[in-house]
């Protein structure tokens, strides 16, 4: 247990360490974003967070012992997304290019998996319904890159995205230790921790107005890696937890993001494009302000993980959580359109124009 302490220690205090000198070369390295029609921060802010948190998990993972050791596909798979992630803070990757390289981290970190039957649970039958390894591998290819670009899509305020993943990896590590795989819990708990460290900074709170630093998209989309892979993993074979189950601890950023793509299809626009439709862009132009948006949305992902766990320790029915995802679906589709029918035209997004629409890319920024 004292290995524990230390390892979630040295994870918290490298992120930070790491942030401190990192956000002071950003602007020399031109990792900074810069406010625009629908960033609504002020200045260059330094997109270090990601960077510091992937680097002090890494490190802190030297530590691991030999059983606990992060399997070499995840580390080679987490590195590409982060440098892709990171070559698109630079330089704004085309989405085409960004897609092909998730795609490929995204194999990476399945095809080289000892198994990758998906537990679907006793939904259509009373035994467990396991889909083979070919169909499983692909559900979870399309699930990893999908989750990536869903938290990517998240990290729209300040703390929203890293106080998200925080409470997703809290569930998680539960998740983990119920099913005895004690090094996936280390893991999740380690990036917890890094995760912590970085909200040190992105949290606002009535000592800091305004975030010092972003986890930009090399954050995000490591972030969202991790938690697929780790749900992935927890519904992987017979005696896996069912993967409906599971993805009560990602509802809220799946399903905002499903209901952006199907009501931007509906528009005959881009599924990527950017607008202001997001639930925390929604709030916000509806006069909340970013940190009590922020603590909203996080709530709701404490909820409905604690939903989800609830579920799993109290032998609720498969289908039953199966669903019941339609229940956050439905609150979601209903918050949307009274957002909408109350937001005042001229205060969206500070222009004067409904609805405000952006280039198309993969994976909005802020």
């Amino acid at each position: 247990m004292s290995n524990l302490y230390a390892h979630l220690l040295n994870a918290f205090l490298l992120t930070i360490v790491f942030i401190m000198f990192l956000r002071r070369v950003a602007p020399e390295l031109r990792l900074v974003d810069l406010p625009d029609p629908r960033k609504q921060h002020e200045g260059a802010v330094p997109l270090c967070g990601g960077l510091s948190i992937f680097t002090a998990f890494m490190l802190t993972a030297i530590g691991f012992s030999d059983e606990m050791r992060i399997p070499w596909n995840m580390e080679v798979g987490l590195v590409l997304l982060v440098l892709v992630g990171a070559a698109d803070d630079r330089w704004r990757l085309s989405a085409r290019s960004r897609l092909c390289a998730e795609l490929a981290a995204a194999i990476i970190l399945v095809a080289f998996a000892s198994n990758s039957q998906i537990n679907l649970g006793t939904i259509i039958t009373e035994n467990p319904w396991l889909l083979s390894s070919l169909a499983g591998a692909i559900l979870s290819v399309f699930f990893l890159v999908g989750t990536v670009n869903a938290f990517n899509m998240l990290d729209g305020i300040d703390g929203l995205a890293g106080a998200s993943a925080a409470a997703a990896l809290f569930w998680l590590a539960l998740f983990s230790v119920h099913s005895g795989d004690g090094a996936l819990a280390l893991q999740e708990l380690t990036v917890l921790a890094a995760v912590i460290g970085f909200l040190v900074f992105n949290m606002r709170h009535p000592w800091r107005p305004r975030a010092s630093v972003f986890m930009g998209d090399a954050g995000s989309v490591m972030l969202g890696a991790v938690l697929a892979i780790a749900v992935i993993r927890l519904a992987n074979g017979e005696n896996g937890i069912p993967f409906a189950t599971l993805l009560w601890v990602l509802a809220v950023p799946i399903v905002d993001t499903l209901s952006l793509i199907a009501r931007r299809t509906m528009a005959r626009r881009s599924p990527f494009s950017a607008d202001r439709q997001h639930l925390h862009h929604l709030l916000v132009d509806m006069g909340v302000s970013h940190a009590r948006a922020a603590g909203v949305l996080t709530a709701a992902t404490v909820v409905c993980g604690g939903v989800g766990y609830i579920g799993l320790i109290a032998g609720v029915r498969d289908g039953v959580m199966a669903f019941g995802l339609l229940v956050p679906f439905f609150a979601h589709t209903a918050f949307v359109i009274f957002a909408n029918g109350h937001i005042v035209p001229a205060t969206r997004g500070r222009v004067g124009q409904q609805p405000q629409t952006f280039p198309s890319i993969l994976g909005e920024k802020r």
